[in-house]
């Protein structure tokens, strides 16, 4: 097999599809085709001389890894091979397309991400985002016996909505309630709705006095709440609370919270029972 003489070297890589430069030892490009002053968004004649980090966005490079060119926005693998005397030849595969549908697939991930954990009717985190959040926030409590309360809060006329009005005015109920709810939080505290349709909240460094009186709070806007969309309707709950005691779970808490708030349903309306 005939090798191509020098000449044809040249040619063979001034033609090449992928950018190829080399790099002398103060890492300036001394050389190179067309191909990498496409990606790089320059002339030829324009990239004589230039350091390399003075085509990419960063100026930390990996040996090898995706870099970005600051001119045009294009992205390429890149690749290095060491030559004597500290230079190197570079080669950069144009991988912009699949950059471009790997950040697509991204976002579309913390799109199905924050499905996943979002309520949809009410807007609020559903069950598995509230045991996810108050998962670390129990292992604090059992490490620095930090105060931690629950407060779940039954809607007991939804069905009674649900049954006159139908499903659309449910959902309405529930959104309508859900921004209210929202608005007695701190920026600390979780709010979400469980599985059965019972809301809950989920309050750091809050100790059972406190939960309480944040219960009864709402209680009171809760009686004196209606929604005007759905002929100045007043939603009715009562709510159930537990304080995280030595032995409690994620779990354990909640379903103390629940059995609390089965007790302030029989109690009556706008009821706080305390586990």
């Amino acid at each position: 097999m005939q090798i191509p003489h020098g000449e044809q070297s040249q040619s063979i890589l001034s033609e090449a599809p992928f950018g190829i430069a080399t790099v002398d030892a103060d890492g300036r490009l001394s050389w190179c085709n067309r191909a990498l002053a496409e990606l790089a968004g320059r002339s030829l004649a324009g990239l004589a001389g230039l350091p390399e980090t003075a085509l990419l966005v960063t100026d930390e490079i990996l040996p090898t890894g995706i870099v970005q060119f600051e001119q045009g926005g294009k992205s390429a693998q890149r690749m290095v091979v060491d030559l004597d005397g500290g230079q190197r030849v570079i080669y950069y595969q144009d991988v912009t397309a699949q950059e471009a549908l790997r950040n697509e697939r991204n976002a579309l991930d913390e799109q199905l991400q924050q499905h996943n954990t979002i309520d949809p009717v009410s807007g609020l985190l559903n069950q598995q985002a509230v045991g996810r959040g108050l998962e670390p926030l129990v292992s604090r409590s059992r490490r620095y016996d930090n105060p931690l309360s629950v407060v779940t809060l039954s809607f007991t006329n939804l069905q009674a909505v649900r049954d006159e009005h139908g499903d659309a005015a449910a959902d309405e109920a529930v959104l309508s309630v859900s921004q209210l709810l929202r608005d007695q939080i701190r920026w600390a505290d979780l709010v979400g709705r469980l599985d059965t349709g019972d809301f809950i909240f989920v309050l750091p460094e809050t100790d059972q006095a406190a939960a309480e009186a944040l219960a009864g709070k709402i209680a009171r806007q809760l009686s004196e709440f209606t929604i005007p969309a759905l002929d100045n309707l007043r939603p009715e709950g009562s709510f159930g609370v537990a304080n995280w005691r030595r032995g409690d779970d994620a779990n354990l808490l909640i379903k103390r919270a629940n059995d609390a708030l089965v007790k302030a349903v029989e109690a009556g309306l706008f009821s706080v029972v305390t586990a």
